[in-house]
This record gives C-alpha cells, structure tokens and sequence, in this order.
C-alpha cells in the first residue's frame, strides 16, 4: 500500500508532543487557568483577602453591570480608546515611512536603522523615567526650558488633563516605531525589485509606486503590525503607572490600571475579573473586525 507523504512517521507525534509540553504547560498554568478563573470569580464577590464578615458567594451578573455603569471604569474605556486612536495610525504611519526609508543600500543605512530601533531595547520603565524628565512642569524640565528659550511660558504637560494623554502617546510612539520599522523593513525587502523597475519603465511616479505597490505588497505585514499594535495600544499599563498613575483627574486612567487598582488596591478580584473578562470580549471583537476589514477581498 502507498503510503501519504503527509501522514506523520510513527513515534514523532509522541516526540512532538514530549518537546511542546512545556511550552503547553506555560500556556495552561498562566494564561488558560487563570483566564477560567476569572470568569468564574466574576461571578462571586470574591475578595483578594479574604474578610470573614463577607465570605464568599455568587453575585450573578452584578459585576458586570457595574462594569458598564460605573462612571469611572467607563471613562477607563473610553480613555484606553482615545488613546489607541491616537497610538495605532501614528506608530503604523511612522513606522512606514522610516522603513521606506531606510530600506535602501546606501553608506552608514546599517547606524541609521540602529539609531531607529535603540529605544526599542530600552524598557518602558526606563523610558517613562526619561520622558518623565523631557514632560517635567518644572522650569528645569527639558519641554519647559526649550520654551523658556523662545520667551514662552512653561506647560504643565503631564499635570495638565487635557494635554496628559498626548504627552504619553508620544512617549510610546517613540518607544514603539523601532520594532515596527524592522517588521516592516522585512516586508519592503521581499517585494521583487523587478516590479519596481518595470512601475519606472512605465512612468510611474513615486507616490503612485508607494500607493500602488508597495502598500498592495505589503498588506499582510502591515495587519499584522495594525492588529499587534491595536492590542498593544489596548493593555496599556506600565506608561501611566509610571508616569501619571491614572491622573490628572484619572484622564489618563485606562482599563488595565483600573483593574490593577480595583483587584489590587480596592480587595475587589469579583469586580476586576468582570472587567477583565469584558475587555477580553472587547479585544477579541476589534481584532476579529480588523482582520476582516483589511483582508477583504483577498479571496
């Protein structure tokens, strides 16, 4: 009998399983069982520590209609929102156009991508502490001291609610632009040089050769960017903790410090799991209409 080149080789189903086991037991002990935790505490009122004078009990769905009544968890979405509608176009724009431009073989391209991508090496908790000094509403703050300069008057920038939220989507913009670029510059290098010269020979200007084939091209790598950067954009976390800590007037609090806070500071794990479970669904929603949207018509 002829056997299926396809069909797996005795013994190496065993073997495949043997070498991912513990890769599937990371996944298992800190992502699948504390994810079905979740959903079942969201249903209780349970309680980082434990308080005898409140044990724990089934609470139904009043978790989750706290979550969507709540004056402070909604202006958290909305806050995480603003901010990914800030995050998401700028970092995948400027990622673009730096990987265009750097994809080219001319002397000293090799430092220059470096320069690009340094910050990206640089933990956020480092970075926030840098940018925490260049945001800085003292006058010795390195914004305020470039105003001075010019005879204009210093800003509060990161005390300020309505300017706090731009001033941490710029940090992570800067952060974040290197790793994409190199994502990117992957792409770029795998279009066929031959479709570039033939788009010259046929008079193509250069910013209908970007429209019509380097952005066509390079629809695959840029949903995975768009899609990664969407999510990234969604947990932010570590930018406000270190730097603003949800304030001024939790104008930049957003949905995973408010369940940092609510779990941890507030003893309410019930109430936070409901969020966390809620922004899950709300993730998951938005990744699957992204991929949906930029693939149509792939098919």
């Amino acid at each position: 009998m002829k056997k299926n080149p396809n069909r797996i080789a005795d013994g190496q189903t065993s073997a495949a399983w043997l070498l991912s086991a513990p890769s599937l037991l990371i996944i298992i002990v800190f992502m699948l069982i504390p994810f079905v935790m979740a959903i079942v505490y969201s249903f209780t009122n349970k309680m980082l520590v434990a308080n005898p004078n409140n044990p724990l009990r089934f609470v139904g769905f009043n978790n989750y209609l706290k979550v969507f009544t709540n004056e402070a968890s909604l202006q958290a979405f909305g806050n995480t929102g603003f901010f990914a509608l800030l995050f998401v176009p700028f970092t995948v724009a400027l990622s673009l156009l730096l990987a265009v431009f750097v994809n080219k073989t001319v002397k000293g391209i090799g430092f220059i991508r470096l320069i690009y991508f340094s910050p990206q090496v640089v933990s956020m908790t480092v970075v926030a502490v840098i940018w925490a000094f260049i945001f800085s509403p003292s006058a010795d703050g390195l914004l305020n001291s470039i105003l001075a300069i010019f005879g204009i008057e210093g800003k509060l920038w990161l005390k300020d609610p309505n300017m706090a939220m731009y001033g941490i989507a710029i940090m992570s913009i800067w952060q974040a632009i290197g790793m994409q670029m190199i994502i990117i510059l992957g792409g770029l290098q795998y279009i066929p040089e031959e479709i570039y010269e033939a788009a010259k020979v046929d008079g193509a200007k250069r910013w209908q050769v970007f429209m019509k084939i380097t952005i066509p091209m390079l629809k695959n790598t840029l949903n995975f960017v768009i899609i990664t950067n969407t999510i990234a954009a969604l947990k932010l976390f570590t930018q406000v903790y270190m730097l603003t800590d949800g304030g001024p007037q939790n104008s930049t609090n957003t949905v995973v410090l408010f369940m940092y806070n609510i779990g941890f500071s507030r003893n309410q794990i019930g109430y936070s799991s409901a969020m966390a479970v809620v922004f899950f669904v709300i993730v998951l929603i938005i990744s699957l209409i992204q991929n949906k949207v930029i693939t149509k018509g792939d098919k």
